[in-house]
């Protein structure tokens, strides 16, 4: 963009600025430098008083930072902004379990599909050459073998089941991160996936190997096989079958009882999460309250607008948003007189999440 179409596009944004924000009235356009001082003061004391009777100021160590904070500006001709930084920001558990939990719903209706309808296959291209090979020949021959080596490709081809282990052990991991398993606990089912993942690798490997002798049997047969080692080949085949099979079902049964005990640590935690918001909106209003006298700075015509830094209801995954208050100062003068109550005066805000 050159330097022309570039401050036309300024112009342009200054413009539509000006015919979209009001005017500014008339108190706050004639704020002095000493009323702006004055407010400035007069934030910085009540963001302190917030600070310290909400135990912000709490340290875990000597040099370790504040538990919170409380951070205040003023918006000419809208009011003052306080900015509320919790320790109840740091809750991890939405964003991480929530997108556990998705990951294992699309697991299981993989496996689901896996089970009914057998495993989606991928190219294979050693059944390719294979079958390229065999195509030369048009005989009953090539058919049968054909068909034998994409009987056995469907068996080799289980990236779900592979996903399956994958999840299961990242959501034991999760489990053990939040306390709700211990090292003993996470030892044991560490072995448990091992030994699926052992026998997932040995009936890969006796699948293979029975691949391989069709496949060599192919390239040199010129006539059928005979029946006893057809009828071996069909057995070998429904054995593997059935052992993954089962190895599916037990991985999949896994996957869900981690699901389950993750989705209920969620609800439970949640719901604590919630209880404190709650609590620390009661405490923040309360303050309010008691010390509203200190912000009779602000313009009588202009508002306080409370903003808890990511205290919203979850709008979904890996986003939550801010929760916010916007109350006028006579609400908050006369719940400093006692003509309103904490509560009444948190019912009459503007109230909601963003």
């Amino acid at each position: 963009m050159n330097k022309h179409r570039y401050r036309t596009w300024q112009h342009v944004v200054v413009l539509a600025a000006a015919l979209v924000l009001p005017a500014l009235p008339t108190s706050a356009q004639n704020l002095s430098t000493e009323q702006l001082a004055e407010m400035r003061r007069s934030i910085d004391v009540f963001s302190g008083v917030l600070r310290e009777s909400l135990g912000f100021n709490e340290r875990r160590g000597l040099f370790s930072p504040r538990t919170g904070d409380v951070q205040g500006h003023y918006l000419a001709g809208q009011g003052i902004v306080l900015e509320l930084i919790s320790p109840l920001q740091r809750y991890r558990g939405s964003a991480s379990m929530q997108s556990l939990n998705s990951a294992l719903e699309d697991l299981s209706s993989q496996l689901g599909s896996l089970m009914t309808g057998g495993v989606v296959s991928r190219p294979d291209f050693e059944a390719m050459r294979d079958s390229m090979a065999l195509s030369l020949r048009s005989d009953e021959i090539a058919t049968f073998y054909q068909e034998q080596m994409q009987q056995l490709s469907a068996l080799l081809d289980m990236p779900a089941v592979e996903q399956a282990l994958a999840s299961a052990a990242a959501s034991a991991h999760n489990l053990r991160n939040l306390g709700e398993m211990d090292p003993e606990g996470m030892e044991r089912m560490n072995q448990q996936l091992q030994d699926l993942r052992e026998q997932l690798a040995q009936r890969l490997r006796e699948t293979e190997a029975l691949r391989q002798e069709i496949r060599d049997r192919a390239m040199q047969a010129d006539a059928l096989p005979s029946e006893e080692i057809q009828q071996r080949w069909q057995q070998a085949r429904e054995q593997l079958e059935v052992q993954v099979a089962a190895l599916r079902a037990q991985i999949a049964e896994q996957a869900q009882a981690l699901q389950t005990r993750n989705a209920a640590l969620e609800a439970e935690q949640l719901a604590l999460w919630q209880q404190d918001v709650t609590e620390l909106e009661s405490r923040i209003f309360a303050v309010l309250c008691d010390y509203a006298s200190g912000l009779r700075v602000l313009p009588d015509d202009e508002r306080l607008t409370l903003m808890l830094t990511g205290l919203g209801s979850h709008l979904g995954e890996g986003h939550r948003p801010d929760r916010i208050h916007v109350l006028g100062k006579a609400d908050l003068l006369a719940c400093q007189r006692g003509d309103l109550g904490p509560e009444d005066m948190r019912s009459r805000a503007v109230s909601y999440d963003f």
